[in-house]
């Protein structure tokens, strides 16, 4: 019972969020370390807007969640739940105020940043919440409360900042509590505002904004990322902006990269220039039903130029390995496009590739490629087009334009123009007979089924100087996609 209190809870949130009162204050966010590595903005009066929880025909909704906290709780929690819904002031936080989630080197678990417009009121609130047993009863301590929820999460408040850090910050939460008591007497100078990735991340327009540096991550993953680039550059420096939207029938990340470092900026920028335009001109070679497309122009002499400065690229090949890599990268000169066509049971994925060439010396390291590939690979040309295939049956018809092509996709007409572009037809994946092989899986598989039966496509493109988007898109195109989320949900519930 306590399991489902908590749900209603944090759906009834979404609820209270439309009727907050304004400020101007924005002291709490202060409390953001300078050492913040990954931060995100939550405008979550938008967010509740476009989910529809407000509007008219979500009243029912509201009261089944209201009947629901009434059966599960105690008489005084369940009086202040309805203090608040009626009056969110009474939840003693400012929830028209930007919510931030944050993660530091000095503070390395996820941690909600709130402002708090009346400290007895969140008090009050926490008390009820401990009647409940869904935290312990706050404590003073000296200028903070404190309080510890039932999965070890720690929740630390004062007269204008509430902070809760993640239940992974239990085994130490001695030490959390010191750090985060020095944060709530931070001066702006010294914290994160002043961080050019927090700036950079306020100026960006979204539901949820974020910024992420790359310093802390892990040097595998980076090593992965510099792939291709000089190993002079640290690509640590490197910090990833988004912006995130809920629009009519479409989820859309606008997403950029950028740096202090003039030497990187300068190798991106190299790297960049490796890359043309597209100009969607394989697409009739792909059939209608491609589950996935990838496509890019490829300056081949400039992207080897690129690769040959790399330490790990050149000592991943050896000797006449290394030539036969070479002579087809140089060689590529135009359009390349990777298409899946199907998956089998046991999920290996059936393909076939293009790419336009200005030498058949890209054909021959292609072929020599196929005879040693571990997997059956035929390789070969037509015309200016060097193509691979796993898919033998796909031979005799390579190069030959398709009667049912991908021009048909619905996301045919935004490939071009792009430096880069991926795309996933969900239709065609719920058409692949792997999939209605899962049918017998019953009624779970069934709601997953019909969930992704939402879905048009996916699609990730990729612009000029770092810069992106990607984009999930339904097919309503009429209603606000977060809208579409919160009735799927309500299906799914029953609500």
């Amino acid at each position: 019972m306590k399991r489902n209190v908590s749900c209603c809870l944090s759906v009834l949130i979404g609820l209270i969020i439309v009727l907050t009162g304004c400020s101007d204050k924005k002291e709490y966010t202060n409390a953001v370390p300078a050492d913040t590595q990954v931060l995100a903005r939550f405008d979550l009066v938008a967010i509740a807007q476009k989910s529809g929880l407000n509007d008219k025909e979500n009243q029912a909704t509201k009261s089944k969640l209201m009947d629901a906290l009434k059966e599960g709780m105690g008489a005084a929690a369940y009086k202040q739940m309805e203090k608040i819904i009626a009056d969110p002031a009474e939840s003693g936080l400012t929830l028209n105020q930007p919510v931030y989630l944050f993660s530091s080197r000095g503070l390395p678990y996820p941690t909600l940043l709130i402002k708090v417009d009346n400290e007895e009121k969140v008090t009050a609130t926490l008390e009820a919440m401990a009647s409940e047993q869904l935290c312990k009863k706050p404590v003073e301590e000296g200028d903070y409360y404190l309080t510890t929820m039932t999965d070890g999460s720690v929740c630390m408040y004062n007269e204008g900042t509430f902070m809760l850090i993640s239940g992974t910050a239990n085994a130490a939460s001695k030490e959390v509590q010191t750090t985060v008591a020095k944060l709530f007497d931070q001066d702006a100078e010294k914290s994160g505002v002043k961080n050019k990735g927090f700036i950079k991340m306020e100026q960006q327009k979204g539901d949820i904004t974020f910024f992420a540096s790359m310093r802390d991550l892990p040097e595998a993953y980076t090593k992965q990322i510099a792939f291709g680039l000089s190993d002079d550059v640290d690509l640590r420096e490197v910090f990833v902006l988004g912006a995130l939207r809920f629009e009519n029938g479409k989820i859309s990340i606008n997403y950029e990269t950028y740096s202090e470092n003039k030497e990187l900026n300068a190798q991106l920028d190299k790297q960049q220039k490796a890359f043309g335009k597209l100009k969607s001109s394989l697409t009739g070679l792909f059939p209608a039903s491609t589950v996935a497309y990838i496509s890019m122009n490829i300056k081949g002499k400039d992207l080897y130029g690129i690769l040959s400065e790399n330490r790990e690229f050149q000592n991943a090949f050896i000797g006449a390995e290394r030539k036969e890599v070479k002579n087809f990268i140089t060689h590529v000169n135009g359009e390349v496009a990777v298409a899946i066509t199907d998956f089998s049971m046991f999920g290996i994925p059936g393909f076939i590739a293009y790419a336009e060439i200005d030498n058949d010396e890209a054909v021959a390291a292609l072929k020599k490629y196929a005879m040693t590939s571990f997997i059956p690979m035929y390789a070969g040309k037509s015309g200016n087009l060097a193509y691979l295939t796993n898919n033998r049956a796909l031979v005799a018809s390579v190069g030959k334009t398709v009667e049912k092509s991908l021009t048909s996709a619905p996301f045919a007409s935004n490939i071009a123009g792009n430096s880069f572009y991926f795309a996933l037809n969900a239709e065609n994946i719920l058409n692949l007979s792997a999939i209605n092989e899962l049918s017998s899986y019953g009624e779970e598989f069934a709601m997953y089924r019909n969930m992704a039966s939402q879905i048009s496509f996916l699609e990730v493109k990729g612009y000029d100087n770092g810069k992106g988007e990607a984009a999930l898109v339904l097919k309503d195109p009429k209603t606000n996609a977060l809208k579409q989320m919160v009735n799927f949900a309500k299906q799914f519930t029953g609500l």
